[in-house]
């Protein structure tokens, strides 16, 4: 009986527990709370080196600010950690209400406990790191000038020389860029002449530390120069690199065309891709015009809503650069493929070709030399462009919107997704055989089944609009970090230990 009346009493509770916190919750939540007292006291020790440092060592941080700036980083830091704290107590609360309703509440409290600790103790490793840096250089400073000089000597040697010499080409051959190239050429040769100011403007400092008598506005000076000298070192290495594919990049024109769209599950995710054609016009000498075009094509992942901006684009060019431009210029508007190598009908003729007229009509016609190119852009089923195209072309390009080849806004469009001429440039493509069409007013397979990521509405698919805004393609990179003062290759100090 009286087990019986332990059950009865037990099961209340057993079951309220299974409908609270997940327990990898809980168990996550009471390790954080033991990474938050250890941070305490690291954080406590570190905190004391540093008062011990500042006093122990007073006239050698006196008239600096450097004693002023680590105590209020410090601070900081400290403000940081009682917010952790503060976090750490909620969760706490969280924990002994054990509340299923709760679990949001307590996974962003976690989260913000977490990123709180890690940056109060990164904030408190930085100030001890800085400390110990200073009190190095002041016991020892031959090394760190020694490096501080072969870093001087790193950007004084540098040879722009061979870089010079491309710059000057493209300078001949593009003159348009002539401005801006000698600009980012001048900009190299200006890092070379400041480095050599900086280094020279340290000397009395460096004397100073050869005869012992180093003080601490004079370190203040050289981690300065130190830190600006890094920066520089890679920085000139870095801008000449780009400046030297600058160049390299004003004698292609290319053209990423989109040829293929795919949705496919994995789980219960769905992965979005496109297929990229890039087409590429290498000019080798540009007086006579000799080129030599490339394609390669390739499946990229993409995100739905990325997905979704360029889905009534098939066939069309995403991206066009033309010759003599850096890739940063490029045309981003979704345009129908080829026709950014037309020349206005007033000039009558570029170097690709030359509008002809026949039988009452007027079409664009490619030169020989670019034959291939023209194949590859409109995926070897070339039609060729009238002027009524063209003019309409040129209309929407003016006023920065994709032209589909619509002569009135109720009429089939040429191109894009929904275009007469895509159906049948791109009809085994995956986007085809799996239906893509079929929901598509202006759909001429009807037998296809529906996609499985056509966008619909009522079961009717939209057709692209005349008038629609273009959409970005492409991304952006990132520049190299400098080195540390002080720091020898894999030297260290454990956080909050005591420096000897």
């Amino acid at each position: 009986m009286r087990a019986i009346k332990l059950s009865c009493v037990l099961a209340p509770l057993l079951l309220l527990w299974a409908c609270g916190l997940p327990s990898s919750l809980r168990r996550d939540i009471a390790y954080e709370h033991d990474k938050l007292q250890h941070a305490e006291q690291q954080f406590a020790s570190a905190e004391y080196d540093l008062q011990h440092d500042l006093t122990q060592n007073a006239q050698l941080f006196a008239n600096t600010s450097v004693a002023a700036q680590w105590t209020a980083n410090f601070d900081a830091a400290r403000q940081e950690l009682k917010s952790a704290e503060g976090a750490d107590r909620d969760l706490a609360e969280l924990v002994r209400r054990n509340r299923k309703d709760s679990r949001f509440q307590a996974e962003q409290l976690l989260t913000k406990e977490r990123h709180l600790r890690e940056a109060a103790l990164n904030d408190a490793q930085k100030v001890e790191s800085e400390t110990a840096d200073w009190l190095r250089f002041a016991h020892d400073p031959g090394p760190e000038i020694e490096s501080m000089q072969r870093i001087r000597e790193t950007i004084h040697g540098f040879d722009l020389a061979p870089l010079s010499a491309t710059v000057e080409k493209s300078e001949q051959d593009w003159p348009a860029k002539k401005d801006t190239l000698a600009t980012r050429l001048a900009a190299l040769r200006d890092t070379q002449q400041n480095a050599e100011k900086q280094w020279d403007g340290t000397a009395a400092a460096r004397q100073d530390a050869s005869a012992g008598k180093l003080t601490g506005p004079e370190i203040a000076a050289l981690f300065q120069v130190d830190k600006d000298l890094d920066r520089e070192a890679h920085a000139i290495r870095f801008k000449a690199d780009e400046l030297r594919d600058q160049c390299g990049q004003l004698y292609n024109s290319w053209d990423k065309v989109l040829i293929d769209l795919d949705v496919s599950r994995d789980g219960r995710d769905r992965e979005y891709r496109e297929r990229i054609k890039t087409i590429t016009t290498h000019i080798t000498d540009v007086p006579s015009h000799h080129t030599e075009t490339s394609a390669n094509e390739a499946w990229v992942s993409v995100s739905e809503p990325a997905f979704r901006t360029v889905e009534n684009d098939l066939g069309m060019t995403l991206a066009h650069k033309d010759a003599g431009l850096f890739d940063s210029e490029a045309q981003t508007t979704p345009q129908p493929a080829g026709f950014a190598y037309i020349a206005p009908e007033s000039q009558g003729s570029n170097q690709y070709g030359y509008w002809t007229h026949s039988g009452g009509n007027t079409f664009w016609t490619f030169l020989p030399q670019y034959l291939l190119l023209r194949e590859l852009l409109w995926n070897h089923d070339y039609r060729p462009v009238v002027t009524e195209d063209y003019r309409g072309y040129r209309a929407a390009q003016a006023l920065g919107h994709s032209y589909y080849g619509q002569t009135t806004p109720a009429s089939a469009p040429k191109y894009g997704t929904s275009g007469t001429f895509t159906q049948q440039r791109y009809a085994n493509s995956r986007y085809v055989q799996s239906g893509g069409f079929r929901n598509s007013a202006y759909a001429s397979h009807p037998d296809h089944s529906p996609s499985a990521f056509s966008s619909s509405h009522n079961g009717q698919r939209a057709a692209p609009e005349s008038n629609g805004a273009g959409k970005r393609f492409g991304a952006g990179a990132g520049s190299p970090s400098g080195r540390r003062f002080g720091r020898s290759p894999g030297a260290g100090h454990r956080f909050g230990g005591r420096r000897r």
